[in-house]
């Protein structure tokens, strides 16, 4: 498949998709006589990973490092299951910390509404 197809099939843009080739989130595509990238299909549920993983909120140098542990031998699991705790943790202390605005909002409410 062309970066083209594989930009449509994803929605992901083709920049994005060299840019994840470049920085190793997804391995190097091999390519056409002419040089152009010739995707197979088995890279697209490891984009479609990739997105669920950004969609998660994930950070990219995470991304990075799950994808890598994916592509590994040996048993990488307890690996990525900490990635995944760790950013949960993360997005916990961001509901902690919009709860805590969402208050203090809530609290100038009602000072000028009295």
């Amino acid at each position: 498949m062309t970066i083209r197809e594989v930009a449509k099939i994803t929605g992901i843009s083709a920049d994005t998709l060299r840019y994840y080739e470049q920085i190793g989130v997804i391995p190097q595509i091999p390519r056409t006589k002419g040089g152009s990238r010739d995707y197979r299909e088995s890279v697209l549920p490891q984009i479609f990973l990739i997105q669920r993983l950004k969609a998660a909120g994930m950070s990219l140098k995470g991304i990075q490092r799950y994808m890598r542990l994916s592509r590994e031998a040996g048993d990488t699991l307890p690996q990525q299951r900490q990635l995944l705790e760790e950013t949960r943790h993360l997005l916990m202390g961001q509901i902690d910390s919009l709860q805590s605005r969402v208050a203090q909002t809530e609290s100038l409410l009602e000072e000028i509404s009295a």
